[in-house]
């Protein structure tokens, strides 16, 4: 997710992360703090930062626009893949998370449109 141009990518597939939904508009936040130090190690000079970051979307589409059925609800976690959350603050600084959820799901309406709705959590990693 990027707070720049607020965008988000949703992925389709756990096994080709490029096999995605990308989407401008998710209203996505993005929460930086500093990493904890532990009492036995004392403070660096070098502060160190995560983050973690929410994103959501939904939008109303001809069932053409998005390769799910009506009907579906998909579900990924960083447990089906190893790649990380990325989430990028407006100055281009990056973070990563490797315990994230990505979630689509597509809901049948009237007229032959589909109402989809895209969440993607990357959680704080305090183990990275």
């Amino acid at each position: 997710m990027e707070t720049n141009k607020n965008f988000c990518h949703f992925i389709l597939d756990p096994d080709n992360t490029d096999n995605e939904v990308f989407a401008a508009g998710c209203d996505s936040v993005i929460t930086v703090v500093e990493k904890p130090v532990s009492a036995d190690k004392g403070k660096i000079a070098c502060e160190e930062y995560v983050a973690s970051g929410y994103g959501t979307l939904t939008r109303i589409l001809p069932p053409t626009a998005i390769p799910l059925p009506p009907g579906t609800q998909i579900t990924f976690t960083s447990k089906d893949s190893n790649t990380p959350c990325t989430m990028v603050e407006s100055n281009g600084r990056a973070y990563k998370s490797y315990k994230w959820q990505s979630t689509i799901k597509v809901d049948n309406l009237k007229k032959g449109l589909v109402k989809v709705t895209y969440e993607l959590l990357c959680e704080l990693d305090l183990e990275q």
